[in-house]
């Protein structure tokens, strides 16, 4: 018979939640001290603590910091639903906590005991593969982000992010402010200001009222360059 626990696990997995409002979808049948709310800047995780849960961020976008003395920026990367925090760690057999992490934005996560998550997935082969199924995506796409920072100069990294987005529809206006951008792309803001004007100058977008558009023949000309990359 199905606990509630698993159940929990199982809509979290497959992420059929309510992604506005987890805690909807969730609060009957988990604890709620286990169902976290965390407010701008608040501090999820510290550095160095012991692995003693796995959190599993369900909305919201948090940073991910190390501390280095001779390095003012410690942000590593930047995380969004559905993360494991801790699972990396886990199986490689790292007993603590290797980075602080930080909600951007207000955030809601599910934390389960580290023993007991390891335990139910090693009984459970759905929940195992439900869980190596989300490890998949989320390797994806940190394998992604490396390859883009290996091979792509931020201007081609700006490009072909526009080109990503503006895919499905056209014209396309990117909601991001410029700020918010840089720290997607990981790209220094005054870097990415540089870099949007080179590609106005290209035709490759074009600035309406301070945001940046992408119009059917500026789509084109990014296909160009982008449409046959595999990443």
């Amino acid at each position: 018979m199905q606990t509630n626990l698993e159940k929990a696990l199982k809509i979290i997995l497959e992420k059929k939640y309510n992604t506005r409002n987890p805690v909807l979808s969730l609060a009957e049948i988990v604890p709620s001290k286990d169902l976290l709310i965390f407010e701008k800047n608040e501090t999820i995780l510290n550095q160095k603590e012991p692995l003693d849960y796995f959190y599993f961020l369900l909305s919201g976008r948090v940073s991910v910091w190390n501390e280095i003395s001779w390095n003012s920026n410690n942000i590593i990367e930047y995380l969004e639903p559905l993360e494991i925090l801790g699972l990396i760690e886990y199986l490689n057999h790292t007993d603590y906590y290797t980075a602080y992490i930080l909600a951007e934005s207000k955030c809601t996560v599910f934390r389960i005991q580290t023993e007991r998550f390891i335990q139910m997935i090693q009984q459970n082969n759905e929940l195992c593969f439900q869980t190596l199924f989300v490890l998949g995506n989320i390797a994806a796409l940190n394998m992604e982000g490396a390859e883009k920072q290996h091979l792509f100069t931020p201007g081609d990294i700006l490009g072909h992010y526009l080109f990503l987005q503006a895919c499905h529809r056209r014209p396309y206006t990117c909601p991001l402010t410029r700020v918010a951008l840089a720290e997607k792309l990981h790209i220094n803001l005054r870097t990415l200001y540089r870099h949007i004007y080179a590609l106005e100058s290209q035709n490759y977008l074009s600035i309406k009222k301070g945001k940046i558009v992408i119009e059917e023949e500026q789509y084109k000309l990014l296909a160009e360059k982008y449409d046959e990359i595999i990443l």
